[in-house]
């Protein structure tokens, strides 16, 4: 057999066999790199909230996440002091969703989001992504304001019965006043009821004698009287 078509043949098995091989390897890699991971979030990464957020929504791919005895899916939501601002209650599953409440309301300032996952071929994942919340400070005063509030309204105690009415300091002052004028009146008048007395006293003394004396004269003018 000549040379010349030995070797276009063995050309096209290599490439025949070259193939196969990357064909083989594509196969054999795809599982391997098809694991689940996160596709979605609120919020999401690296974003700035002008807004307070109420919780914290994950959303990954595939068929959903395992659950069961054993087996943690958890959210934490960090300040910067490292304080867990998410809810102290597992975090919710739903599918491939995961959520968990914030109970308080975020101060402005920078968050990290650590979440934990098995997803539903068994394989696990940790990690994590960060967001910020820059809330203009009249609404944040506003939201500190309200719940201030309602923490005095649900601490105050009922009252059972409304305070006794009691005179108003004017009319106090009012009748003070009369009994200082009565007082002042009665010192007055004093002296004159004095006066008053004796004078009477006098008159009936010259009544009396005036009625003696008179007696005596017809008395003396009498017949029969020496």
């Amino acid at each position: 057999m000549p040379t010349h078509t030995i070797a276009p043949a063995r050309l096209r098995l290599g490439a025949l066999a070259g193939c196969a091989a990357l064909t083989l390897g594509a196969l054999t890699a795809a599982p391997v790199s098809a694991h689940d991971t996160l596709i979605a979030s609120t919020p999401e990464a690296e974003e700035v909230l002008a807004e307070l957020p109420d919780q914290v929504v994950l959303e990954f791919s595939g068929s959903g996440l395992t659950t069961g005895d054993g087996i943690t899916n958890d959210i934490l939501v960090l300040d910067s002091e490292e304080q867990n601002w998410a809810s102290e209650d597992p975090a919710e599953v739903d599918g491939s969703r995961m959520s968990t409440d914030l109970p308080e309301p975020l101060p402005n300032g920078e968050y990290e989001v650590h979440y934990r996952v098995v997803y539903s071929d068994g394989h696990s994942e940790e990690s994590s992504f960060g967001f910020e919340v820059d809330v203009p400070a009249a609404e944040e005063d506003d939201d500190a304001q309200l719940a201030e509030t309602e923490e005095t309204e649900s601490t105050a105690e009922p009252t059972d019965a409304e305070p006794l009415d009691t005179p108003a300091a004017d009319d106090q002052a009012t009748d003070a006043e009369l009994v200082e004028t009565d007082g002042d009146n009665a010192e007055e008048s004093a002296p004159w009821g004095g006066i008053l007395s004796w004078g009477a006293l006098a008159l009936a003394v010259i009544g009396l004698a005036v009625a003696a004396g008179y007696a005596l004269r017809r008395r003396s003018r009498a017949p029969g009287t020496d």
